[in-house]
């Protein structure tokens, strides 16, 4: 912009100096001093008539003159507008330019703020999967302990009631002479023995609907109708006892494996569940129908299952039993037995 108004000023100056030339040229020419005798002075009147043609070009070139330092003064005002419209566009522009600068520090610091998260995330879904892994494995440890039902109170209310059971049908077996041969043998033997019995007989009475409750060293408690009642209890103990006996029996034969012989008992009545202990939770049972069963499978023989009047009462007709002499039972007197043998053929 400054080049164009240099350009036009130096063509005003050029056109100024051109008329001015030219003006004085002529009335130089006009106005001369005759070389020759033939020429003759002007007189006034035509002197003024070749006078005022030039006077009035003259006019019109100042006037355009004027009309061209009109238009520069414009320029330059112009050029000034156009200027201080350039220098706020500068100052603009480097606000701009700061505030991208800032909108850069920013993102990289948002950037190295996703990667943290994204990394606290990572860490916290690793310690989630830990803590889903120990809850199951605290999940499994309490069901080996606890009833399901027992586990549904305990997570939802955080305590659970003891409640009375009257149907209740209850397996007791112990192993003959277990002091005396467990004495001879390394005590990891014993443990792997017991490990390997008592393993099977929670596949068994599970898959019978029957309830593991404990075992005492070498006696194994287990009972039906109970946390969850159930209307075939007895049923589902007495099949559970065949089997287990089952098993005691073929594991025997097999060549290698140590010689268990045990004696089960079984009876029916009301029974009493609930936890005992704060710091460490148990779930035991208790009630009259308990010591019973003690005391069928100590009135019990080696490799028989003795079960008392009460369950063979509601079994009779759908087992084989083998009735027995009445026994008389410590703290409860003269009481009838059977011997479950198997059970009956349907129809």
């Amino acid at each position: 912009m400054d080049i164009l108004i240099f350009g036009v000023i130096l063509l005003l100056l050029a056109g100024v100096c051109w008329l001015g030339f030219r003006f004085r040229a002529e009335l130089v020419r006009r106005f001369r001093v005759p070389e020759t005798a033939d020429e003759r002075p002007l007189t006034r009147q035509e002197l003024l008539s070749k006078t005022l043609p030039l006077i009035e070009e003259k006019e019109k070139a100042l006037k355009e003159v004027g009309k061209l330092s009109l238009e520069k003064r414009h320029l330059e005002e112009a050029n000034k507008d156009l200027t201080t419209i350039k220098d706020e566009l500068d100052e603009q522009n480097s606000k701009l330019i700061e505030s991208n600068l800032n909108l850069l520090e920013l993102k990289e610091e948002l950037d190295e703020q996703k990667y943290k998260l994204a990394e606290a995330n990572l860490k916290m879904l690793e310690l989630t999967e830990k803590l889903r892994d120990e809850q199951e494995k605290s999940n499994r440890l309490l069901h080996n302990i606890l009833p399901d039902r027992v586990i549904r109170d305990l997570n939802e209310k955080g305590h659970c009631e003891p409640e009375c059971f009257e149907q209740v049908t209850v397996f007791f077996s112990d192993i003959v002479n277990f002091t005396s041969i467990s004495s001879r043998l390394a005590p990891q033997v014993v443990i792997a023995e017991l490990n390997d019995i008592f393993t099977e007989f929670d596949r068994v009475f599970t898959a019978n609907h029957c309830e593991r409750i404990k075992t005492i060293g070498d006696a194994y408690l287990s009972v039906s109708g109970m946390p969850e009642p159930d209307p075939q209890h007895w049923r589902n103990v007495l099949n559970a006892a065949l089997e287990a006996m089952a098993y005691l029996e073929k594991r025997n034969r097999q060549p290698g494996k140590l010689n268990w012989r045990m004696r089960m008992g079984v009876h029916t009545g009301a029974v009493v569940g609930g936890i005992v202990g704060v710091e460490k939770y148990i779930y035991d049972v208790f009630g009259d129908a308990i010591n019973t069963a003690a005391r069928m499978e100590t009135n019990s023989e080696p490799m028989r299952i003795n079960v008392s009047e009460t369950t063979w009462q509601l079994a009779d007709g759908q087992f084989r039993f083998q009735a027995r002499p009445a026994v008389n039972v410590k703290g409860k007197g003269r009481m009838n037995m059977y011997f479950l043998e198997s059970k009956l053929p349907v129809g």
